[in-house]
């Protein structure tokens, strides 16, 4: 039998508070050193590119104590250095600047223009001789390009704090090749632009039948919502189907759990009345008269177990004998206790009843027996079910503990 699991017992607490203390001291002598005893008031800079190191720092003097937030800027590049970075932003934009474009005199896709360069260094404004071609990220603005093409300048301003150069190169807009899926959708769109501003005084819009002698044939987009209608009624079909299973399933477990539940008073009602001298029909007799009068004036709910029994001493009021309605209470029942009483029965009424108040007696303290097993597991698996609450809980106290300690050293 598995040890039952109790995190509210003394000893589990002292445990938990024993490891929780320890992990605070801990924390706090570490916070200690780094903050009172190794740090001498240097801060070590970032490098360049890294970003500023901010420090909230306690400060003592003229008998006072105060707070204050440090900024310390990352290390300044040379001049000589900053010639260097910008060299490299220029062949790091000469390398990416042409995207999808395999040249800079037949540009038909959009320009790949960075922010910034060399790891975020060097910063980069982007212009332009002629606006409308391109957007300031590159996007190629396709619509606007004429047929012959235009030759658009650009210049990058590129700059490291006060630091400044300027990079110019030229790129030749084109609009895209018929030969491709691209240039042959541009086309069609562009068609689709002209002959709406042509028509915009007409109710409706002809859109065109064919472009640079393609022909096309124009469709409205299918909604499929018929079709969304039918998964979804599958869809429901089927959780409704596992659903049903499962609370079938459900029910035949309770039933099972039901009928265990009842097995020990069953025989032991059939043991104290046959001990008293009853026959085992009038004893099954007495039984469901008690049980169908308890539901039925009382109240009580109907037990799986007992209505096995009442299902029992019908057949044999209905003419089945002793015999054969015992032998389909054992064939009938999922329980392995009641085909063990079938068993028992039959074997007794067979070879006569001598033994069978004993065999029922014995029967009776192993049901008993298992009743209290059952118990002891309900108790397990209620007490397994807390564990994750109760987990949960102490997992949010180490973090309300351990949290802001963390979040001071990294400070």
């Amino acid at each position: 039998m598995r040890k039952n699991i109790d995190l509210s017992s003394k000893k589990q607490l002292i445990e938990i508070l024993a490891v929780t203390l320890i992990l605070g001291i801990a924390l706090l002598i570490s916070d200690y050193i780094k903050t009172r005893v190794d740090f001498d008031g240097t801060i070590e800079r970032n490098e360049a590119g890294k970003g500023n190191v901010t420090k909230d720092l306690e400060l003592e003097f003229l008998n006072q104590k105060q707070s204050m937030t440090v900024d310390v800027t990352e290390i300044s590049l040379s001049p000589k250095d900053v010639e260097k970075k910008f060299d490299m932003a220029i062949k790091e934009i000469e390398k990416t600047y042409l995207g999808r474009n395999k040249s800079a005199d037949k540009v038909s896709y959009d320009l790949s223009l960075k922010d910034s360069y060399v790891d975020g260094l060097i910063t980069a404004e982007w212009k332009f001789d002629q606006y409308g071609y391109f957007e300031k990220n590159g996007k190629i603005r396709s619509q606007e390009i004429p047929p012959e093409g235009a030759v658009v300048g650009l210049t990058a301003v590129l700059r490291y704090e006060e630091a400044e150069r300027l990079y110019s190169f030229s790129v030749v807009a084109i609009q895209k090749s018929m030969k491709t899926l691209d240039g042959q959708l541009e086309a069609i769109s562009r068609q689709v632009q002209q002959q709406d501003k042509k028509t915009r005084a007409d109710k409706k819009l002809q859109l065109p039948k064919e472009v640079e002698k393609i022909k096309i044939i124009w469709k409205e987009k299918m909604n499929y919502r018929g079709l969304h209608v039918i998964l979804l009624g599958l869809v429901a079909v089927v959780g409704i189907y596992i659903g049903k299973r499962r609370d079938g399933k459900l029910e035949l477990e309770r039933l099972k759990s039901e009928k265990e539940q009842d097995y020990p008073l069953i025989v032991s009602e059939l043991s104290i009345l046959m001990a008293a001298g009853m026959s085992f029909r009038k004893a099954l007799e007495k039984i469901v008269g008690k049980y169908i009068k308890a539901v039925k004036e009382k109240g009580m709910n109907t037990r799986a177990g007992f209505e096995d029994i009442v299902l029992t001493y019908r057949k044999m009021a209905d003419g089945l004998s002793e015999i054969q309605a015992l032998e389909e209470l054992g064939k009938n029942s999922e329980s392995k206790e009641y085909r063990k009483l079938s068993m028992l029965l039959i074997q007794n009424l067979r070879k006569g009843s001598k033994d069978l108040i004993d065999c029922l007696e014995k029967e009776e303290k192993y049901a008993y027996e298992m009743r209290k097993q059952r118990a002891l597991r309900a108790g397990e698996e209620a007490s397994t079910k807390l564990l994750i609450p109760m987990a949960g809980m102490l997992f949010i106290v180490i973090v309300i503990l351990v949290v802001p300690a963390i979040m001071q050293m990294n400070m």
